[in-house]
Formats: structure tokens, C-alpha cells, sequence
């Protein structure tokens, strides 16, 4: 078994499930408890060698496939999906190959809107400059 060096809580999307959401999904994530949009949650694990998320959709890939890391708002996935247009949490973006394509996650997600993304994006960053 491999080492696990972070894992947590998780609410996730594709860029697909993002773009394809109706105007309610838009307008809820400011009212309701279920926090910023997302379709998918589960428990996110980081090993030294793969991203493995479980939950409702089970989705692993090997950190050589992550194409991109990126923490922030884009075209696709804009300051209104998150409560308070994103002033505490910013969606932490995995652009992965494989077929597998862009994913907008928000990890340890609470209540008052704060998330661990930062912590996840300069752990990954620092292991994929160890690669290079």
C-alpha cells in the first residue's frame, strides 16, 4: 500500500457537470447549507504517486496525468457557484489527462466556507516539482 500523505472531505465536479447546471444549482449555493456547487462528494487520498477520490463516483489517476494545478476562478467555474462569490474558498482546478479532463474540487469544506485547497495545491505542487 502505498503512503498516504493528505486526505480528507471532498465536493467535486467536472467541467462538464459545471457548465450543464441550471439556474437554480447557480442561486442555491448562496442560500443553503450544501455548500459551493458541486455534483460529486466523497473522501479525496494523496499518495506519493496517484489522487484517488471516492464517494458517490469513485475517480483515481496517477499525478504523472495531472496536466495542470490551479487554484481559482475561471470561465467555467465562476464566483457565484461559491457563497460569498468566493471571498473564503476558491475551487482548487485539476486539468488531468487520461480522458479524464478538468475538475473543480473543494476539499475539508465547512460551513463558514473555508476549505484546505490551499494546503492540497502547494502539497501537489511541491511533489510534482520534485519530479521535474
Amino acid at each position: 500500500m502505498e503512503n498516504i500523505l493528505l486526505s480528507g472531505n471532498v465536493k467535486w465536479s467536472t467541467a462538464a457537470e459545471v457548465l450543464h447546471r441550471n439556474t437554480i444549482d447557480q442561486v442555491g449555493v448562496h442560500f443553503s447549507g450544501v455548500g459551493p456547487f458541486h455534483c460529486h462528494s466523497g473522501q479525496i487520498t494523496l499518495t506519493e504517486k496517484a489522487i484517488y477520490l471516492s464517494g458517490d463516483v469513485d475517480l483515481s489517476f496517477d499525478l504523472g496525468d495531472l496536466e495542470q494545478l490551479y487554484i481559482g476562478f475561471d470561465d467555467v467555474f465562476p464566483r457565484t457557484l461559491v457563497k460569498n462569490f468566493g471571498m473564503t474558498a476558491q475551487p482548487l482546478r485539476f486539468q488531468v489527462g487520461a480522458g479524464i479532463g478538468a475538475l473543480y474540487l473543494f476539499i475539508d469544506y465547512n460551513m463558514m466556507a473555508f476549505t484546505n485547497n490551499t494546503l492540497w495545491f502547494n502539497s501537489i505542487k511541491s511533489m510534482l516539482e520534485q519530479v521535474d
